[in-house]
């Protein structure tokens, strides 16, 4: 649990002074100062990691995963398979988002895993992709933004599939706290690297 802590407080660091729109307003602290003690924002989660040559993991999950409003300055991470919950994190309210920390934390450790590569250099190029990725384009009342962190990566070559990792981001511009779904992906196909969450309820 500490490591997992430790591994999603890298990822919330304070972003570069120059950081970009997405980045902005997606990773903004207190994004749920408005939230009533008490309510809770829930998201499907499904992965697949698929086992391959020279890749480690094997790993297919589904579940929930659960932000819970303890406080007034506390937030909670719970994930729930199987109709087990597992504590996952605590974070104060001026926090980015853990929602999408914990999700790029899942897309680094996979990663990491799956290619013997250091999850701190994965780590600070998909915090590079977000600091320069723009709004995304519109659909509707909603954007999606894409991220491709080792499209010119100088060691995609190392990577295998994971160099063609795209990361997308939907969500509401009016409420930015509210993103819609998160997903990973290395292929189309269904034999590649797949990780999603979906908001499927809030209360």
């Amino acid at each position: 649990m500490k490591r997992a802590l430790l591994m999603l407080a890298c990822l919330a660091a304070p972003l570069p002074a120059a950081a970009g729109a997405l980045s902005d307003l997606l990773m903004a602290p207190r994004a749920f100062d408005g939230a009533a003690v008490g309510s809770v924002v829930a998201y499907a989660e499904e992965r697949d990691v698929p086992e391959a040559e020279g890749m480690t993991v094997a790993d297919v999950t589904g579940g929930e995963v659960r932000l819970e409003v303890v406080g007034p300055d506390e937030l909670r991470l719970v994930r729930v398979v199987d109709g087990k919950a597992q504590p996952a994190g605590t974070f104060p309210g001026g926090t980015a988002n853990p929602l999408l920390l914990y999700f790029l934390e899942n897309v680094v450790r996979a990663m990491a895993e799956a290619t013997g590569g250091s999850p701190y250099y994965i780590r600070n190029r998909i915090r590079e992709a977000l600091v320069a990725a723009d709004l995304g384009a519109a659909e509707g009342e909603t954007r999606t933004a894409r991220l491709t962190p080792f499209a010119a990566d100088r060691e995609r070559a190392r990577m295998g599939a994971f160099g063609d990792l795209e990361i997308r981001l939907r969500y509401d511009p009016a409420d930015p706290a509210r993103i819609l779904e998160l997903s990973a992906d290395t292929t189309g196909d269904a034999g590649g690297y797949h990780e999603r969450m979906t908001l499927v309820a809030e209360d």
